[in-house]
């Protein structure tokens, strides 16, 4: 039976052709951790559609790995369709970004190439969220990834909601990817999607966003759950809760049984 370690490295060296691999290598740490905690639904979200490329590819990764490791998975895309509003302030960078760009150009057109466990949901991201959140702690789906790509700090903030759930709809330490980090010169952590998860972490005794730059996966962050009952002890894993990070010339002990993404 093929493993996630030999997927991710066929991911890695486009053995397997993942468009983006940060997202399909994203997602493989979310279904790994799904195996570890006995979980078989997972959710896995882009927020910022665009013009689509990145929810194709999230949806092609989720198919991927329904098929080949028997997980159910659905995804979801947020969008309003109508492309960036206008920016407010510096903090949205309006040197970089202005309104209109980044429009889903035919609604209808996408919805109707989707499998039915994939759904576009279009609307202002902070009304979209909200309701979003209120059906979606009804079920036993758990968030295993999330992509975080509209662009400007305040609508980055918006999306940052879906994470204030009942620790019970997540995976205990939630993969996400954020696009717009680090690539341009006036990108900085007074300023865009820097500053919104800063302000998170502020705001979140129980819920910490953190860089996981020496797994060597694009702009790779993990959400802690630490409210999560798999890391207060309440309940146990049917495996530890183990993923190395890709460091090169770093040999980890095969004591721990971990695995590598």
């Amino acid at each position: 039976m093929t493993t996630i370690s030999e997927v991710s490295a066929q991911i890695r060296t486009g053995a397997l052709p993942f468009d983006r691999k940060h997202y399909a290598l994203g997602l493989a740490h979310g279904v790994l951790m799904a195996q570890q905690c006995g979980y078989d639904k997972l959710t896995a979200i882009e927020f910022g559609v665009g013009e689509g490329g990145g929810f194709r590819s999230l949806i092609h990764g989720a198919e991927y790995f329904r098929n080949q490791f028997g997980i159910d998975i659905e995804v979801y895309g947020f969008d309003n369709a109508t492309g960036l509003p206008p920016p407010q302030g510096y903090r949205d960078h309006p040197e970089l970004w202005h309104a209109g760009q980044f429009r889903l150009p035919d609604v209808d057109a996408m919805r109707a190439t989707l499998p039915p466990w994939a759904h576009l949901v279009i609307g202002d991201i902070a009304d979209t969220v909200t309701a979003f959140m209120e059906e979606y702690e009804k079920n036993d789906y758990k968030i295993g990834f999330i992509s975080v790509d509209v662009d400007y700090y305040t609508s980055t903030g918006s999306t940052l909601k879906v994470l204030d759930m009942s620790p019970k709809n997540y995976v205990p330490a939630v993969p996400m990817y954020f696009d717009d980090i680090k690539w341009h010169i006036t990108f900085s952590k007074y300023a865009g999607q820097e500053l919104a998860i800063e302000e998170f972490n502020e705001q979140h005794e129980l819920r910490k966003l953190e860089s996981k730059e020496n797994f060597q996966i694009e702009n790779l962050y993990v959400c802690h759950i630490f409210d999560h009952p798999m890391r207060t002890g309440e309940e146990q894993p049917l495996k530890p809760i183990i993923a190395y990070s890709k460091l090169p010339g770093v040999v980890h002990s095969p004591g721990f049984g971990g695995i590598t993404i």
